[in-house]
């Protein structure tokens, strides 16, 4: 099985996605934050990104973030859990069906908020510098659009006014039900 964390810019996913693993620590789960990923393939290989210049665009990351989580799975047990906007045919395709097509359960969860809340998240982040702010509160209106569209099947958590505790507790409860079945 795979938790994916997903939803548009700013909402809250790594946060969330590392409570959850806290939560679910005896499972032998693993936080893959994809970002970390993507800033080491940008340090390392930046002829690389210029396939695609953001992680959702890009099929070599997608192919080196597929590869971290099969070698986690298959080689170490682990239950990965991903924060990562899959915000674009090619990463939904090169992603989550890929491990959909290999019967790897995907417990997708989308995290949403009301556009102003968003947009006040990603504006009061102090690890976003001002043009990380201004690129990433550009792309919330067509993520959200996307993720609606794209995903009519996703787990929809709102994470307006709620403790990063009582989101990863719900996501919880909708774990225990897929471990179950």
């Amino acid at each position: 099985m795979v938790i994916w964390i997903d939803g548009v810019n700013g909402v809250g996913k790594s946060h969330v996605a590392a409570e959850l693993e806290e939560l679910l620590a005896e499972k032998n789960t693993e936080y893959v934050e994809s970002d970390l990923y993507w800033e080491d393939l940008l340090r390392n290989d930046f002829s690389k990104v210029l396939s695609g210049f953001d992680p959702y665009y890009n099929k070599y990351f997608m192919e080196i973030l597929r590869k971290v989580l099969e070698e986690k799975i298959y080689n170490y047990g682990k239950l990965p859990i991903v924060s990562m906007s899959l915000v674009d045919k090619l990463c939904e395709k090169e992603l989550f069906h890929y491990f959909e097509e290999k019967g790897i359960i995907m417990l997708h969860v989308i995290l949403e908020a009301k556009r102003e809340t968003i947009i006040a998240r990603i504006e009061n982040d102090p690890i976003r510098d001002k043009n990380a702010q201004n690129q990433q509160k550009a792309k919330v209106d067509w993520q959200m659009k996307y993720l609606k569209a794209e995903y009519p099947n996703a787990i929809r958590i709102n994470t307006e006014d709620k403790a990063i505790h009582i989101i990863a507790n719900e996501i919880m409860s909708f774990y225990r039900k897929t471990e179950h079945t």
